[in-house]
């Protein structure tokens, strides 16, 4: 099942143009205005764990509804929506498209133009180079989805798409917690990319980024890809394409195996 519906999800990602209103950032940001809104619980709304806790109840209540019902099909299809919703990335993946014609029409005002709005996609405050956004943007919609709706189910992908898209303060502990719901992605993902890219070179940063020296996830997402492959905007995109074939592959043996 969880292949069928990664499967399914991925490719209608790709051919569906599903309107904003149904993204599930949409639906997480709306939750959250009602909250504020339609409750006087001051001091629940002030402390981050409540307003996690309050933001990750649509996820709990699919997931709960589920295990109720205990339907093969109707969890299927749940989880086919679920995880299209949550890989949604169209202002990224329009932008991007934008970037390559205005590189090949050597239009540098809308080269910079449309870097911004991938650096906005990516969630980042900081300027990055096109070939590190985009990594970041497939790490956080597509990847980490994956990661955690084959490690979860649907209420997992749909607890990591939560919190990657709901309002919070900008301070050191969502920093943390943003640390640590990408940490395990991030390492699975830059595996993928010592197999299906440069291992020799890729190795020993890899190793390093899991060792005793913690590192910054997008630094250590980045630093393995530059080794893997001589980065440029296609060759990111190809190397992720390759990275996430790798991965659904192992999702294939697994479940033939009987493990998922």
């Amino acid at each position: 099942m969880y292949l069928l519906a990664i499967l399914l999800a991925y490719s209608l990602e790709r051919t569906l143009e599903i309107t904003r209103n149904f993204h599930w950032r949409r639906i997480i940001l709306r939750w959250q205005h009602w909250q504020v809104k339609s409750t006087q619980l001051e001091g629940w709304r002030q402390h981050d764990l409540g307003q996690v806790l309050w933001a990750i109840i649509p996820a709990l209540a699919i997931g709960f509804v589920l295990l109720l019902l205990n339907s093969t099909l109707i969890t299927f299809l749940v989880s086919t929506a679920g995880v299209l919703l949550a890989i949604q990335a169209p202002e990224a993946r329009k932008a991007y498209k934008k970037y390559l014609i205005a590189e090949a029409e050597e239009d540098g005002a809308e080269q910079a133009h449309q870097l911004k709005k991938l650096q906005q996609a990516a969630g980042r405050n900081e300027a990055a180079p096109v070939e590190h956004l985009l990594l970041w943007i497939h790490l956080r919609h597509y990847f980490a989805v994956l990661v955690y709706f084959v490690l979860f189910g649907i209420t997992g992908a749909l607890v990591y798409a939560t919190l990657r898209e709901m309002r919070h303060s900008r301070s050191q502990r969502w920093e943390l917690a943003n640390q640590i719901i990408n940490w395990l992605p991030t390492r699975f993902m830059t595996l993928g990319f010592l197999l299906v890219g440069n291992f020799s070179k890729a190795a020993a940063i890899w190793l390093n980024s899991v060792g005793n020296k913690p590192q910054n996830n997008f630094i250590a997402l980045t630093k393995v890809a530059e080794q893997a492959e001589d980065l440029t905007a296609l060759t990111t995109v190809a190397l992720v394409k390759r990275n996430l074939l790798l991965y659904i592959i192992l999702v294939a043996i697994l479940t033939i195996g009987g493990w998922v």
